[in-house]
């Protein structure tokens, strides 16, 4: 369903008690939270840590938006998000929540601001994400400590700081975009399409989405909505779906594996790959192809207007006879008589897995793979870009190590020699050259929306028809890199 715009008039605000503050803390007072139709902010400078939440349930939602430092600010330091909060936690001896926080600064505080008296405390700027247990004093939160000494019964533990934002403080004035996915096992945080910060935990199915803020003035979250996470796969500009349904990009040129399993059905094994193709800042996937048992084919679109071909392969035979694949039935679906075409193969696996389909499809020289209705049963053991199946996890070939730069990502799933040549001609590059990565794509893409002769409005009119909020982003995306209304018709 589309995202709903958040409603802050059912928001709560909650802040940590002035018992907790210690020392030099001791002067800080719970901030006012002020919002509108659109927005919600907070004035106070110097406030104690506060939280400001969702009337919306967190897991199994996704929450988007943008968010700054408005320029009245005279401050440097935190501001993000709080999950797994329960009212209360703040004094709760059994409270656990998570705490995403941004500090513009590092900064070196005096032993009157340590609960633990003696030493200073020093903090880095940078993104982070910490755990929060029992009931904290202030200064465990500011330094995501656990000071033992303290009036206090629990601590904070960082978990892990940012990906790229690790030691990059937030610069005021600044437009954020932000997306939080939360399930019951995992949050990740996204800002200006980078995944920042992913962590498996445990969070509480009645938890809201919090804003957070500590010691921060004039922090702003506004135009946020909030949907359902909701095919697995990618599409003809590569936008990817794992299987747990985390879009992310990856605009790179070489032979790529989607999805791979040696044992798919049975034993027959099944390999998946693309091709893709890069154009200025952007690529996109320009043929795809599957192995099931001993059977092989290809897909490839066509740019050419009128052209209602579904240009296949089946064996490296062009336009072969194909009524089965694999043993399985096939159907061939080919729009006629269009300027735009939008032709489709259907692979139904329902003899072994009921009710599923592979379907490679083709909207002008795009190409798209989805694994519709897939199972951990049929799937439950691929590796690939699409990650681990049962968690989503974006993981390198040697299935432990955790890949959170999607550049990095699509380096490690190039095809190998080990990994089979599926498509019927050979193309640049091929390992052990690596894949050709777009110079500069964000400052390319910022020139490119400077430049554009189709406006984001036109593009969002045109894609706002999706159901899917993440759905309605990669479509806006593809028009504006485009320059192509037309590609609102590939979803």
């Amino acid at each position: 369903m589309p995202g709903v715009s958040a409603d802050f008039s059912q928001w709560r605000q909650e802040s940590l008690p002035n018992t907790s503050m210690i020392g030099s803390f001791s002067d800080h007072t719970a901030p006012v939270w002020s919002y509108d139709a659109t927005s919600a902010t907070v004035g106070s400078a110097n406030g104690a840590p506060s939280i400001f939440c969702s009337d919306v349930v967190a897991p199994g939602n996704h929450m988007e938006g943008k968010m700054m430092i408005q320029p009245a600010s005279a401050d440097d330091d935190y501001f993000g998000f709080v999950l797994g909060y329960s009212p209360g936690d703040f004094t709760n001896p059994g409270g656990e929540y998570y705490v995403l926080d941004w500090k513009r600064k590092g900064q070196l505080l005096g032993s009157s601001y340590n609960p633990c008296g003696g030493t200073s405390m020093t903090v880095p700027k940078g993104l982070a994400a910490s755990k929060a247990t029992g009931a904290v004093v202030e200064s465990e939160l500011w330094a995501h400590a656990d000071y033992t000494c303290a009036a206090s019964i629990g601590g904070v533990e960082e978990l892990t700081r940012g990906s790229t934002l690790a030691d990059i403080g937030w610069v005021e004035n600044k437009e954020y975009d932000f997306c939080l996915e939360v399930t019951e096992t995992s949050i990740k945080l996204t800002i200006d399409e980078v995944k920042e910060i992913e962590i498996a935990v445990p969070v509480d199915s009645s938890t809201p989405f919090c804003f957070y803020t500590f010691s921060q003035d004039y922090p702003k979250w506004y135009d946020v909505t909030i949907a359902p996470l909701s095919d697995h796969g990618c599409d003809g500009d590569p936008h990817f779906k794992t299987w747990t349904d985390e879009h992310f990009e990856y605009h790179g040129q070489c032979d790529l594996v989607l999805a791979k399993d040696p044992d798919f059905a049975d034993g027959l094994g099944m390999d998946v790959h693309i091709r893709t193709k890069v154009v200025r800042y952007w690529s996109y996937i320009k043929s795809a192809a599957i192995r099931i048992g001993n059977d092989i084919l290809e897909i490839e679109g066509s740019a050419t207007e009128f052209d209602s071909e579904t240009h296949y392969w089946f064996n490296f035979d062009y336009q072969g006879e194909l009524t089965e694949f694999a043993g399985f039935p096939v159907k061939i679906f080919a729009q006629q008589g269009t300027r735009v075409h939008k032709n489709r193969i259907e692979i139904d696996l329902s003899s072994k897995y009921p009710g599923q389909k592979i379907v490679l499809s083709t909207f002008k020289e795009f190409v798209k793979v989805q694994f519709e209705n897939s199972s951990a049963e049929a799937y439950g053991n691929t590796v690939g870009m699409l990650g681990d199946y049962k968690t989503g996890k974006t993981l390198a070939r040697d299935g432990v190590t955790g890949l959170h730069d999607f550049t990095d990502y699509g380096h490690e799933w190039q095809v190998l020699p080990s990994d089979g040549m599926l498509f019927r001609e050979v193309s640049h590059p091929q390992f052990p050259e690596p894949c050709i990565d777009p110079e500069d794509p964000r400052g390319q893409r910022q020139r490119r929306l400077d430049e554009s002769t189709v406006s984001i409005e036109d593009a969002e009119a045109a894609c706002a028809s999706l159901k899917d909020e993440l759905d309605r982003k990669d479509c806006v995306y593809d028009i504006i890199a485009t320059q192509d209304m037309d590609m609102a018709g590939a979803y």
